[in-house]
């Protein structure tokens, strides 16, 4: 996760105390964080150094710095998923993935900020502040993971974790300019992780690169690291990359083919075999909001109880969303759930003659706070997300305005380490 100069010059200490002065700097301003955890951070980056001075270094993520979302658990931290009502609640234990973390030696700096109960992509959150978009004042880091992509775009940590139930990882990585990988479904355990809807949930990590989520991703699950070859590098010759060209959503930002034409080209510069893939048969404004409206009704039943017994802890805007997925009938969810499982089929049958899929992560780079949010915005994303598959976000170029783009891969179930192979291969043939 450190590259060898960095850790030649800093001891973890070192590092540390520079990443919270970084949020010091710059929090104020863009509100990533709702806790800092500065007096654990500094006794793990000591202990970190202790061990490593000792020979015993726990491996790659041993003295990493990492930020965790606010709908994670952290034992003796609130974790309040973005929602008022739960700003004091405690968590008991740690989640699952925190405590893979802290096994590993990783340094956890703080929680960050999120939309409220991870049902929205622009972190305007009303009760911990507006996350901004480090790139540019005024604008969205996406969402529902905003601050965490915010945090390591602000260069706050070297890696946070983020949850996507609709493409909330991948998203603001999108918009922030750094890569956002979510695995498979089931390979990283939820437990201990505020759920929205359980059929689409996931964990997922963010960096700067993939390649600094494979060096994570080789710790928190060395089963589904990525190979490499003799000379260390990651192999993907023969990879078989299809390209979604026929997008069946209007690509709102400019530069968006430019940008899916150059990534392929790199793709079989770097030995893929490429192809075009139509997408024709998937309706995906129909998938993706057949999917929020899953959320709402699953939300609705995750919250019934707080919500009942303290309505003023959840916005107008969360409110009226639970409601309406309360009002729904059970055959209206039976049909929801009947489609998206289908639609899942049909995805997963997309891998029958390729290794990857290859397209856009949005259809539009970030936007302003206050402007009108894209209904858009996941419908690239959910694909992966109906059909559990894995999926990263790296970033690719930038539109007319300047704001970064991103260019997803998404792989057949349990291909994450392909993913990762395609991904690492593609940003060093970039360089």
């Amino acid at each position: 996760m450190h590259d060898a100069s960095t850790r030649a010059a800093l001891s973890r200490e070192q590092a540390v105390e520079g990443a919270l002065a970084t949020i010091a700097a710059r929090d104020g301003a863009l509100r990533a964080f709702v806790q800092a955890m500065s007096v654990a951070a500094r006794a793990a980056a000591l202990a970190s150094d202790q061990r490593i001075a000792a020979g015993k270094s726990l491996g790659a993520l041993d003295g990493v710095t990492v930020a965790v979302k606010d709908n994670i658990d952290i034992a003796g931290l609130s974790t309040s998923g973005g929602i008022e009502h739960y700003r004091h609640a405690l968590a008991q234990r740690d989640a699952a993935i925190v405590t893979q973390l802290k096994a590993a030696g990783a340094v956890i700096v703080g929680k960050t900020n999120l939309h409220e109960a991870a049902l929205g992509a622009t972190t305007d959150n009303p009760w911990f502040g507006r996350c901004e978009n480090p790139l540019r004042a005024g604008y969205t880091p996406g969402g529902s993971s905003g601050g965490s992509a915010a945090a390591v775009a602000a260069g706050m940590c070297t890696l946070a974790l983020g949850t996507d139930t609709m493409g909330s990882v991948r998203i603001p990585a999108s918009y922030c300019g750094i890569a956002g990988f979510k695995p498979s479904r089931g390979v990283l355990s939820l437990a201990g992780v505020m759920p929205l809807s359980p059929a689409l949930d996931h964990l997922g990590l963010l960096a700067t690169s993939s390649g600094a989520i494979a060096a994570a991703w080789a710790v928190l699950a060395p089963a589904a690291a990525p190979p490499r070859n003799e000379g260390g590098h990651f192999v993907i010759d023969g990879v078989r990359l299809g390209v979604v060209r026929d997008l069946p959503v209007a690509l709102a930002s400019g530069g968006l083919s430019g940008m899916l034409a150059d990534a392929a080209e790199h793709a079989h510069a770097a030995g893929c075999v490429v192809s075009d893939v139509p997408l024709a048969s998937l309706d995906l404004p129909t998938l993706r909001r057949d999917a929020f409206v899953l959320c709402e009704i699953d939300g609705a039943a995750v919250h019934a109880r707080a919500l009942a017994a303290n309505p003023a802890g959840f916005s107008p805007a969360l409110r009226a969303m639970l409601a309406y997925g309360a009002r729904q009938t059970k055959e209206r969810e039976a049909d929801i759930r009947a489609r998206l499982h289908a639609a899942a089929l049909q995805v997963r049958a997309l891998f029958d003659g390729i290794d990857a899929l290859l397209l856009p992560t949005t259809p539009q780079a970030a936007f302003a706070h206050g402007t009108p949010a894209p209904a858009t915005q996941a419908d690239f994303c959910v694909l992966a997300n109906i059909a559990g598959l894995p999926a990263i976000s790296i970033p690719w170029g930038s539109d007319h305005a300047g704001m970064p783009l991103g260019v997803q891969i998404i792989g057949a179930a349990g291909q994450d380490a392909r993913v990762l192979e395609i991904a690492c291969r593609l940003e060093k043939a970039r360089a």
